[in-house]
Formats: C-alpha cells, structure tokens, sequence
C-alpha cells in the first residue's frame, strides 16, 4: 500500500491528510474541553499545565476564550 501511495501525484497526497487534519482539529477540541473543566473546577492554570504538558500560556488562553 505504501508503495502505491509514493506514487501518487501530489494533489492526491494533499487529499490523504484532510481526514488526519479533521482529527487533529477534533484532539484540539478535546484537549480545550478537558481544560476547561479543570479550569471550572478551580484548578490554576499553573497546575492545568503540570498535569497536562500544556504551556501555562495556552491554558490562559483556553481560559480567557471560553471565560472561566
């Protein structure tokens, strides 16, 4: 299968990875609810990164959009 897909014309590369872009965009999402919720809970942003990997930044971030 892979030898297959080196083959392609370049057009049809680009085709292969929407559905891998509508998963990353559906990870994103996830990741922003689960953020949230810690947030509501009254977790700091501080310890939201800790446990998470996500920059302090990032989760202020979340914070402001969504308005916690």
């Amino acid at each position: 299968m892979q030898e297959k897909i080196t083959k392609l014309p370049e057009e049809a590369k680009l085709k292969l990875k929407l559905p891998n872009s509508y998963y990353e965009k559906g990870i994103a999402r996830g990741i922003e609810k689960i953020v949230t919720e810690m947030l509501k809970n009254g977790l700091s942003a501080k310890y939201i990164s800790e446990l998470t990997n996500i920059s302090e930044e990032k989760v202020k971030e979340i914070q402001s959009k969504n308005e916690v």
